[in-house]
């Protein structure tokens, strides 16, 4: 990677981060009012109308799908699963609940007609279903957000003893950064979520961290080397940032490479498009975390380190000033 001065660039970074993050405020919540939600949500987090197909012997997965993609081709579903079973199997198709229902009953009429009488053992093998939003996603948020908060909180703490104040400031506003840029590349890109999102959101803040000690660990490296004892400390940090550059751009491709590898094969085994949706999220997550570890927090941390600096060049100028006033002058006098 080139070297580029990202300390110099913080005014930059900071409005591209504003800009994501408010086009993503403003699609969700113009989404929440019009949509249905603040993002696209998936099964777990949203009402749903479903077609269940339970089907057997002899009649195959294949002959099964044949029959349902047919008479659900017109209809447009969000998720699809089709765990299987010893005597046959079943398919379950989602859509949002704005579907037709009358469209569904009339599938079902038509899948039941041909599954029914080639399986010769359940004559209804197809049914409609409605669905609530589970009670438990709302409590796996609560409780996904209390871990996170005392996850930052013990790397804060231990980014002070490990490292100084002014690095765990620094790594707590880039976990801050790099989790508000993926909900809100979410939020755009409107990429179905589900409770996995938690998990994403969760992996985010740690990769963050992980890459904030890389950064921080190089910087302090680099402080302590005599071939920087002349340079002034943002040229140090800049050089920090550089070295490391090329680690992090290196580690966020190979997981991302490794997330398509997933990706189709996930789509191969399932034949449905939505499979891709959490592996997008994934990308997404990357994207967010490569442009915080490259761009954003040496530039914050230079931001803060140099505003630190000022405060306690500050606070030791004062001090000589203050010495200097209480300092009593000399007794010249001979004395009695």
């Amino acid at each position: 990677m080139t070297k580029f001065k990202v300390c110099a660039k913080i005014h930059l970074f900071i409005i591209i981060s504003a800009i994501v993050i408010a086009i993503g405020l403003a699609i969700g919540t113009i989404c929440h009012f019009c949509a249905g939600g603040f993002f696209n949500y998936g099964g777990e987090f949203t009402d749903y109308k479903s077609v269940t197909v339970r089907y057997y012997l002899p009649v195959t997965e294949d002959e099964a799908l044949s029959v349902c993609d047919d008479a659900l081709g017109g209809l447009k579903q969000f998720e699809f699963a089709k765990p299987e079973t010893d005597k046959g199997g079943e398919i379950t198709y989602k859509f949002v609940t704005s579907t037709d229902t009358a469209k569904l009953e009339e599938a079902v009429a038509k899948i039941n007609e041909t599954l029914g009488v080639r399986g010769d053992l359940n004559k209804n093998c197809a049914a409609v279903h409605t669905g609530t939003v589970k009670e438990g996603g709302n409590k796996a948020i609560t409780f996904a957000s209390i871990a996170l908060a005392a996850a930052a909180a013990f790397q804060f703490l231990y980014f002070i003893v490990r490292y100084k104040l002014r690095a765990a400031y620094s790594a707590l506003l880039a976990c801050i950064h790099n989790l508000g840029v993926f909900v809100a590349l979410v939020a755009i890109t409107r990429i179905p979520v589900g409770a996995e999102m938690i998990a994403f959101g969760a992996a985010v803040v740690f990769i963050t961290m992980a890459f904030s000690a890389i950064f921080f660990d190089r910087t302090r490296k680099n402080f302590a080397n005599e071939k920087y004892a002349k340079s002034e400390r943002l040229e140090v940090l800049d050089n920090s940032a550089c070295e490391v550059r090329m680690l992090t751009f290196t580690s966020v491709c190979a997981l991302a490479a490794a997330a398509l590898v997933f990706a189709v094969f996930a789509a191969i085994a399932q034949m449905f498009a939505g499979a891709l949706a959490p592996w997008a999220l994934i990308i997404l997550g990357l994207v967010a975390v490569g442009y915080g570890a490259m761009f954003f927090t040496p530039a914050v941390h230079g931001a803060i380190d140099e505003t630190c600096e000022k405060v306690i060049k500050s606070l030791k100028t004062r001090k000589k000033k203050k010495s200097a006033k209480t300092e009593k002058p000399a007794d010249l006098s001979d004395g009695d």
